[in-house]
């Protein structure tokens, strides 16, 4: 395909007067086909900044609308109601300002990013910004460089307008493109529920949470006095190996060359020539006022001969340890057990918490310090809205190759599991959160996918997947397995989940769990696994099998979202269960956003892998909560059992006034 540059994409009006804004409202309303929208704002936060162009392709011809001229009102209430598809590349930045400027929503949106995502079949290497994905499939080169230019201007240049127009002559061109790609990769289910799910990750990303920054602050300072206090503890025990002293070398100048002649015996006051004319017979004073005068080549040779004849200056004391340098950690290993370790990480130190108290106490150590650097005072970057209390995190609705949200500046879908940070975010006053989740959705989507009986079986009684699987594996009765005993069968499931082998699941347990695993028995305990569910066995034997001998493979979600070309084994055998665990969970968004709308002031504030979160009014909050699980359980019961075997689906829900589920 040939490259060429559009700079004059065919503008049928710039409009400067209420006339010309008539005749695009006119196009809009006359429009048959999918109506292409894009704005040229003065900034990226709606909140703040304002809309300058909307450019707009309907009834074939294109709109430059001046929105510091115009009211832009009618165009966007009869493209809110029109009937027809809106076409946006990043869609929920239009769908943001247009709800922050008019108070409407953009419910019928598509997004040709989100179309170029799933093109690229989980490649997130491949660029699907809008002059990539243009120049890919249309051969168009667009003209970025106005993209950064100032649009608050009185009087915007051709350059500029040509700029704003053929965007979305190139959305209209793109639309039917990308979709002839989808439709030939039989991935079109996943396309419909990702557009069906648009308008509420981008009314979550508009909407933000609410956050209490002083008591997520006071935690952080508090976390960090608490680390400075175990360091010193570390420091002080009686049981941390001393670090070797320091040698030092004598300076040939100043006071510590003093110092180093004294230490020869000499009484002299200075270090200058003068003050050593009547000790120039001394042999270090000699060599030094020879290595004074040498220049060139010979002065290294020189100094050395000094230090040579100098007496050996005192080593310093050991420099405190450094637990956060692995080189250190390495050394102090070294002078426990009397070799090095393979490694500092998590797996090799546990190796070695029954040998010596060090090991445990620098593992606790690295947890604090990981709260410390991760969340504390510069967690929030600068999403956080001090005049509104609100976090906006940049959630991206196909963040991984699997097709899962992902989250960041900052992340909120990692918060830890233990600690206080998630009753930091707090409804505003008559508010509510209604949080429902999942229960072991990821257990039940693999159990359904590979058609493990056995596990099938203990889902269909409703027990616990976790303690069940530990009562199997251990030989022992459910009512018998201890609480550490349950998370290390958890963290066995879904370490399994995500193809772990016997050698990663250690680190896995302890940093996720909490529950340490040595190496040995990890490796008994995975195989105890297997043979209590030979189908999963058999799984992970075949994506090994299969990447080994193809190089890759190949996978899809039932869906049929794809992912191709998986070179890693572990990845080959997750995309399946983690993706069709989003997709479901994405069904639900987009149809639990329009079960909302009902409400006054109800939307989803947080999608976490398993979890929704919304915000709503306090009066609301009961019969939302019902609606939530109600419509989460049959989102998901269409996806997973439209053919047997049938998988028994749970979710668990509550009403607070701060986001409890930890």
């Amino acid at each position: 395909m040939s490259t060429s540059s559009v700079s004059e994409p065919g503008i049928t009006e710039v409009t400067r007067s209420p006339s010309a804004l008539e005749n695009a409202v006119a196009a809009v309303k006359r429009s048959a086909d999918p109506i292409a929208l894009d704005l040229e704002t003065t900034g990226v936060n709606p909140r703040r900044d304002d809309i300058r162009l909307a450019q707009v392709l309907a009834d074939g011809k294109i709109y430059v609308i001046d929105a510091f001229k115009n009211d832009l009102e009618p165009l966007i209430s009869n493209l809110a109601h029109v009937g027809l598809p809106i076409l946006a590349h990043n869609a929920a930045f239009e769908y943001g300002f247009v709800l922050a400027k008019f108070g409407v929503t953009l419910d019928n949106m598509i997004d040709t990013y989100l179309y170029a995502r799933l093109a690229a079949c989980g490649d997130m290497r491949v660029d699907c910004d809008l002059g990539a994905v243009s120049e890919r499939e249309l051969g168009v080169t667009l003209d970025k460089a106005m993209q950064t230019s100032d649009w608050t201007n009185a009087a915007l240049d051709r350059r500029q307008l040509n700029y704003a127009a053929i965007d979305v002559k190139v959305l209209r061109e793109l639309h039917p493109r990308l979709w002839e790609t989808i439709e030939d990769q039989d991935q079109e289910r996943a396309a419909k529920l990702e557009m069906e799910a648009l308008p509420a990750v981008a009314r979550m990303r508009f909407e933000g949470l609410p956050l209490d920054r002083k008591a997520w602050e006071a935690h952080a300072a508090e976390n960090a006095a608490r680390l400075e206090i175990k360091r010193r503890e570390m420091l002080e025990a009686e049981w941390l190996p001393e670090g070797d002293p320091v040698p030092q070398e004598w300076a040939l100048q100043g006071e510590d060359c003093l110092a180093m002649l004294r230490a020869a015996g000499l009484d002299v006051t200075g270090t200058d020539a003068k003050a050593l004319k009547d000790v120039t017979e001394h042999e270090l004073v000699s060599a030094l006022l020879a290595y004074r005068k040498t220049k060139g080549e010979g002065r290294e040779e020189a100094r050395a001969r000094v230090r040579n004849i100098a007496p050996k200056k005192p080593d310093a004391p050991p420099a405190p340890w450094n637990f956060g340098s692995p080189a250190q950690v390495s050394e102090i290993a070294y002078k426990i057990l009397g070799f090095y370790p393979h490694s500092t990480d998590e797996a090799s130190l546990l190796r070695y918490v029954e040998w010596h108290p060090f090991f445990r106490e620098l593992l606790d150590y690295r947890k604090l310090n990981k709260l410390v650097s991760t969340y504390g005072m510069t967690w929030f970057k600068d999403a956080y809205d001090e005049e509104r209390g609100r976090l906006y995190p940049g959630w991206r609705q196909i963040g991984t190759s699997t097709g899962r949200f992902s989250c960041s500046v900052p992340n909120v879908q990692n918060l830890p599991r233990g600690g206080p940070y998630r009753s930091f975010f707090k409804a505003p006053p008559g508010r509510a959160f209604v949080g429902a989740d999942y229960s072991q959705i990821e257990v039940r989507v693999y159990a359904k996918i590979v058609r493990e009986p056995a596990l099938l079986a203990v889902l269909e009684k409703g027990l616990d997947a976790y303690r069940a699987t530990a009562a199997g594996m251990l030989g022992k009765a459910e009512s018998e397995v201890t609480d550490e005993e349950r998370q290390k069968a958890k963290a066995i499931v879904l370490g399994l989940l995500y193809g772990l082998s016997a050698s990663g699941l250690p680190a896995y347990a302890f940093k996720g769990y909490g529950v340490e695993i040595a190496p040995d028995e990890a490796k008994d305990l995975i195989g105890r696994f297997f043979d209590l569910y030979p189908a999963i066995a058999e799984d992970h034997e075949a994506a090994e099998a299969e990447v080994e001998d193809g190089g890759s493979a190949d996978r899809k979600t039932l869906t049929g979202r794809r992912r191709d070309g998986i070179t890693a084994r572990n990845e080959a055998i997750n995309m399946p269960i983690q993706g069709t665990a989003a997709d479901g969970l994405k069904l639900a968004m987009g149809r639990l956003y329009r079960e909302l709308s009902v409400f006054e002031d109800a939307f989803i504030v947080g999608a976490f892998h398993d979890e929704l979160l919304i915000e709503c009014n306090e009066g609301d909050a009961e019969t939302i909560e019902k609606l939530t699980v109600k419509v989460m359980l049959e989102a998901m019961d269409e996806l997973l059992n439209a053919e047997p075997p049938k998988v028994r689906l749970a979710a668990e829900s509550s009403v607070s006034t701060a986001w409890e589920k930890g």
